[in-house]
């Protein structure tokens, strides 16, 4: 079957998930639609407990961003976590911030361009994307990112080059941790005046008789079960309160991959019991509340695996780490031929794909395929994340390329081949077998040639929820029933779907959560001024 096929064949998949979720929609909305607290108040049945500008909600990429930009423009700003640490996946993401034209790019160089940026977006997404949203992606990424910087983010020198990617426009912070961008926008949030509440849980919106929204009930003091095989829906704990909100709620929730029943309900082609990158709190909860107010939604069965796991560490872990060098400057062989299989800085969707063909023996057994690189690449990261990586185990070291083979019993003659086969491709600068885009470390060559080597084992997880609900560039989000914005309600980062279609381009996350989580709060910072004014 050809790689034409297969897509087919997926998309038909796709498609048959598409309406099993329609279905399951229908019955969440049957069950109940949550609209009618709102309209049950209409301003009179809700005693309201407190009142803001503007409430964010989740706090991760998309939600500091917003916070920082409502309360630069003056808003009275509270942002709500309902995990008790904050962060979300973003304090547990690599940090990789790909950007277009940056002072990065034209320090070293290198040539891009919007268009180009736009056109490797499409090509993972499969062309399925909201063109508008990447468009404002693509173009507001650099705005975004000296924003970041001017309000404490510190990155390094480096200027990477990630798999799907025309050329290098990946930058990172200091050390390889979402972290290290949201905490210094809360830190900023916070020192002018911003308030940060977590275990605090969103429980539904308050309307208005025309459909506006303009409050929010919660639950403070929510207790987040960690336990997985409790369902989220039958957690009550936590005290009930309602705010007021004037200028707008801003979604930035985060997507689903950590809810397995929700996502194999929404896409029943992905294969039962991967891992999975995300943290604990990565529920459906909050879609789940979107979908019951008719709120619509777009790409909810296309979810991404990220291609770098190990099969030796749970969670996102350090290979997804040391993959971003060694997937550059190494190769990826199936331990059951010693050769290679894919273009190793392909995007995620056919890297994925690619391991799952080679992933497991005849018999049924998993043989996950061996990521190898020399010294030199290792290099392309920092030594503290390397020595992490082998004192965990995720990392081995070998002192000559026999030792893989006989390490893991790969066919020592075809592997020795292949490597020799590879170094000709690098020297040559042109890979003919699988069109891997050839980069040299520091003007140096990798030739696989600089021991010691290192080895880690790939397997893909669930890592990225494409789909969530339906936005325009403005970042309001649109309506089931009338397609049009609902007042006083935006969204931002993964919440959203649209964006990236079929599949996220890598380090594309930070930049869209980070422009429309600043868009999201200068619609409601204007509908404030507007209801005021």
């Amino acid at each position: 079957m050809n790689l034409s096929d297969k897509l087919n064949r997926r998309t038909m998949l796709k498609t048959a998930a598409a309406a099993s979720m329609t279905l399951m929609v229908d019955d969440v909305l049957a069950a109940g639609v949550s609209k009618t607290i709102g309209n049950a108040a209409n301003n009179q049945g809700i005693q309201w407990d407190e009142e803001w500008d503007v409430l964010v909600v989740g706090s991760g990429f998309a939600g500091s961003a917003a916070f920082c930009e409502a309360i630069d423009a003056g808003a009275k700003t509270l942002m709500i976590e309902k995990m008790p640490v904050l962060g979300g996946n973003s304090a547990i993401n690599g940090g990789a911030f790909s950007i277009v034209n940056s002072s990065y790019q034209k320090r070293d160089g290198v040539v891009d361009s919007v268009e180009l940026y736009m056109k490797d977006i499409f090509k993972a997404g499969l062309n399925l994307n909201d063109p508008a949203l990447v468009e404002m992606i693509a173009r507001k990424g650099n705005e975004t990112f000296e924003f970041t910087r001017a309000r404490g983010v510190v990155y390094r020198k480096d200027l990477g080059w990630f798999g799907g990617h025309s050329v290098p426009r990946t930058v990172w912070p200091t050390i390889n941790s979402g972290g290290k961008i949201t905490i210094p926008l809360q830190e900023w949030g916070q020192s002018r005046g911003g308030v940060i509440r977590t275990r605090v849980l969103l429980d539904d919106f308050v309307f208005d008789e025309n459909g506006a929204v303009i409050g929010a009930k919660v639950r403070e003091e929510y207790q987040f079960n960690f336990d997985k095989k409790a369902k989220e829906e039958d957690n009550k704990t936590g005290v009930t309160k309602y705010y007021r909100v004037k200028g707008g709620v801003i979604m930035c929730t985060g997507g689903f991959a950590y809810d397995p029943e929700f996502v194999y309900e929404v896409d029943p082609t992905i294969p039962r019991g991967l891992d999975c990158t995300n943290h604990l709190g990565a529920t459906a909860q909050a879609i789940k509340m979107m979908i019951r107010n008719e709120i619509d939604t777009v790409h909810l069965n296309w979810i991404q695996l990220g291609p770098w796991g190990s099969p030796d560490e749970k969670g996102f872990g350090i290979a997804a780490i040391f993959a971003i060098p060694s997937f550059t400057y190494g190769m990826a062989v199936d331990v059951k031929t010693g050769k290679r299989f894919m273009n190793e800085l392909a995007d995620r969707r056919i890297r994925s794909d690619a391991i799952m063909k080679v992933w497991k023996d005849a018999q049924g057994n998993f043989t996950y395929p061996l990521v190898i690189c020399d010294t030199i690449g290792a290099s392309g990261t920092t030594k503290e994340n390397v020595e992490r990586g082998i004192h965990k185990g995720v990392i081995k070291v070998f002192n000559t390329l026999e030792e893989i083979a006989d390490y893991y019993k790969l066919p020592k003659e075809d592997f020795l081949a292949e490597v020799e086969k590879f170094r000709g491709y690098v020297k040559e600068g042109k890979d003919p077998e699988f069109n891997k885009p050839i980069t040299k470390y520091k003007g140096e060559d990798v030739t696989l040639t600089k021991p010691p080597y290192y080895v880690f084992r790939a397997v893909p997880k669930l890592h990225h929820c494409m789909g969530g609900v339906r936005i325009n560039v403005k970042a309001q989000v649109i309506s089931k029933n009338t397609q049009g914005p609902i007042p006083g309600l935006f969204a931002a980062g993964e919440a959203v779907g649209g964006s990236h279609g079929a599949s996220r381009l890598g380090s594309c996350a930070i930049p869209d959560c980070l422009v429309f989580g600043r868009i999201a709060a200068q619609g409601a910072v204007a509908n404030l001024k507007k209801s005021v004014g």
